[in-house]
């Protein structure tokens, strides 16, 4: 599930700056100790996997083990910025975060992209900014993009 805003301040005919924010939660449930052994274990995973669709798309809302502050963590938020020249040239930054204790991806990312007549590149880097490897970390994210339905040429 997620839920986002975003809002464009116009400073004039050719600058935009966009900020966005959003919020998302997965609508699994939490990996449980069914068994009372101190772990979660193959044996766990069978009865975890009973657990039909729709019973565990509302169980997701509080089964942390923990309560509610545990229920706060499995929520991750990011923020994005992005600055936009005449409609033609972008350049972009964002943050991600999750809790430490649901999986750890932290990173802040920079991009910038290019749009002429129909078809638009982006290019975007990631830096992570956790302690824990993400294999997204450090690379080159390139992006072609064609609208169909636009004028090739600008009146």
């Amino acid at each position: 599930m997620k839920l986002g805003l975003g809002f464009d301040f116009i400073l004039d005919q050719d600058n935009v700056i966009g900020l966005t924010t959003e919020f998302n939660k997965l609508l699994v449930p939490t990996p449980q100790d069914f068994d009372n052994d101190g772990d979660v274990d193959s044996a766990d995973n069978d009865e975890y996997q009973q657990i039909g669709f729709f019973n565990g798309l509302f169980k997701s809302f509080g089964d942390a083990p923990d309560g509610f502050g545990e229920e706060l963590k499995e929520f991750t938020w990011a923020l994005g910025a992005e600055y936009v020249y005449q409609d033609a040239f972008m350049v972009r930054t964002g943050y991600f975060n999750e809790s430490e204790e649901k999986g750890s991806r932290k990173f802040f990312t920079l991009g910038a992209g290019f749009k002429f007549k129909a078809a638009q590149i982006d290019l975007s880097y990631l830096f992570s900014t956790s302690q824990v490897k993400n294999p997204l970390e450090n690379t080159l994210r390139f992006s072609l993009t064609f609208s169909l339905g636009e004028e090739f040429y600008n009146e």
